[in-house]
């Protein structure tokens, strides 16, 4: 069941709840083109991925390996600039003054992002924060680094050190250069807003929802996380001054930009995000072009990752074009899907993509020439 947002949108702002549980699922509205858009947007839609933690330090990781960089900080920076830019356009009040505390509203969003707690140690010289149960220990830092510039009025430099394997320390340094305001990250592919809720997919996807303690809860016993479509967004284009090849993986996937930095992040985001999921040891059966529908229900909606609108056979041996409703990023809708490919027939897949004129299609079929 789908509904545009309008009556219970409001409702839900003007009465939020003090239930852990319901300021998750209130906040996070699963909408009927396969994305998860932040019910606290104000200026901007704010559309995000729910992610499992340990899957996306394993894709952080396959990132890392495949560019042959070490991208920690500039994860950790991306995180700092989204934060600033989220807080610009939510409804959530900006913390202020130095004492945590009495940031509630930020409180709130570590929780319902799922991203861990933190508190302050020290706040003299320079001043420390313990980031406990991290989800991502870059992106907690750049959100706590991010935090204290809002609430002092004043950049920082930072570095955080790994207190123990549950917990994360972030030392903050005045620093006195300024830096512009981040500005809105333009989408290189076809997308468009939507407020068409799916109720349906929302009860599904939150149905074994666990809080363990503060910031940190799971969906069938698995931690996630949220992380929204602008940090990605940021991380890609913080790292593309930096790159000149792909060092490891696949290479041989199209993507319709001419960028050749981009091309590289993009072939590397996907490849890496092919193998966390095929690794996973998902099971996929398609029998039928329209089988991707409900493949896409499962591997990309849930996650809110995009929606699949239709599928068509291109040849004999399971090839197929893929329309996409919408995507939360091409290189990783398109990855999960290439994964299911792969899973589904039992042998190497080749991913090609094409913009139309108002959705993103994805060409799956086997890497080598099949003899009929």
């Amino acid at each position: 069941m789908a509904d545009t947002m309008g009556f219970f949108d409001f409702f839900n702002r003007q009465n939020p709840t003090t239930d852990p549980a319901d300021r998750i699922k209130q906040r996070w509205l699963y909408i009927s083109d396969g994305l998860i858009k932040d019910n606290n947007s104000s200026k901007v839609n704010h559309y995000a991925a729910r992610f499992s933690t340990k899957g996306f330090e394993t894709w952080f990781l396959g990132l890392e390996q495949r560019l042959g960089q070490s991208l920690g900080r500039r994860l950790a920076h991306a995180a700092l600039e989204h934060q600033e830019y989220f807080f610009e356009n939510s409804v959530m009040k900006k913390p202020s003054g130095r004492d945590p505390k009495k940031w509630p509203q930020n409180n709130i969003d570590w929780q319902t992002r799922g991203v861990g707690e933190f508190s302050k140690l020290e706040d003299e010289d320079e001043v420390r924060f313990l980031v406990e149960s991290p989800a991502s220990s870059p992106i907690c830092s750049g959100l706590v680094a991010s935090a204290w510039e809002m609430a002092t009025g004043k950049r920082h430099r930072f570095v955080w050190t790994q207190a123990s394997q549950e917990s994360v320390i972030v030392t903050l340094n005045l620093d006195h250069k300024e830096l512009p305001t981040p500005s809105r990250q333009l989408l290189l592919w076809p997308n468009s807003d939507n407020d068409s809720v799916d109720y349906d997919l929302t009860e599904e996807s939150w149905e074994d929802l666990r809080l363990d303690s503060r910031g940190l809860w799971s969906v069938l016993n698995d931690r996630k996380m949220i992380i929204h479509r602008d940090l990605i967004s940021r991380f890609e284009e913080f790292c593309l001054p930096y790159l000149t090849n792909i060092e490891s993986g696949r290479q041989d996937i199209e993507w319709p930009i001419e960028d050749v930095e981009r091309n590289l992040w993009w072939s590397a985001a996907a490849d890496s995000m092919r193998q966390v999921h095929f690794d996973s040891g998902i099971h996929v059966l398609i029998s039928k072009p329209d089988d991707w529908i409900g493949v896409g229900r499962r591997h990309l909606s849930i996650n809110g990752l995009g929606g699949v609108e239709f599928a068509e056979s291109i040849d004999e041996h399971g090839g197929v074009k893929i329309t996409l409703k919408n995507t939360f990023h091409p290189a990783i809708s398109g990855g999960v899907l290439l994964a299911c490919w792969e899973r589904a027939h039992g042998r190497r897949g080749k991913l090609k993509c094409r913009f139309d004129s108002d959705s993103v299609a994805l060409f799956l079929s086997s890497s080598v020439e099949i003899a009929n």
